[in-house]
């Protein structure tokens, strides 16, 4: 589970892939169809993906740990879009699966990881760990695919609202 952490700035570059299950906050039921239900994280010790399912669409983040930004992929109805985020800072834990990916957060008391996006907030219940050499991953696994078009906070908005319109 989450307690096994430790202070960042412990050595060793862990490669490998951790599922979690989703477990909604505070959500209205209204945005239950937007939270994932499983969140599956990957890393090779350096650079980290985050690939969220059982939502209508498909996001992907990807980033480097330490890195000032990180981008998240939007695939659903035809679109795909690339949103580049500011982190918010160095890593606050560290797990035995490895530093704590910037678009996460962590309790005061450091044993519960939780994700703030938008207007709900989930909490990520460890499901299984799995090590994976880093010679095990496909040499563009954590690199940005082709086809997504980049786009702002305000551009995603106006797209999400207008397939809204387009789908009532």
């Amino acid at each position: 589970m989450l307690a096994g952490h430790a202070v960042v700035g412990a050595q060793g570059a862990w490669s490998g892939e951790v599922i979690f299950d989703v477990t909604p906050g505070q959500a209205n039921q209204g945005q239950w169809d937007y939270l994932p239900h499983t969140v599956t994280y990957e890393t090779d010790g350096q650079d980290w993906r985050i690939l969220e399912q059982g939502t209508s669409f498909e996001r992907i983040w990807l980033g480097a740990h330490g890195s000032p930004t990180h981008h998240i992929l939007f695939h659903f109805l035809g679109h795909a879009v690339e949103l580049e985020e500011r982190c918010s800072g160095e890593p606050i834990a560290q797990f035995e699966w490895g530093p704590v990916p910037c678009p996460w957060s962590i309790d005061a008391s450091r044993s519960l990881l939780f994700v703030n996006d938008g207007p709900v907030r989930y909490e990520l219940k460890e499901r299984s760990v799995r090590a994976v050499k880093r010679s095990g991953w496909d040499r563009k696994h954590f690199g940005l695919p082709r086809g997504y078009e980049p786009i702002d906070k305000p551009g995603l908005a106006a797209l999400l609202q207008s397939l809204g319109r387009s789908i009532d």
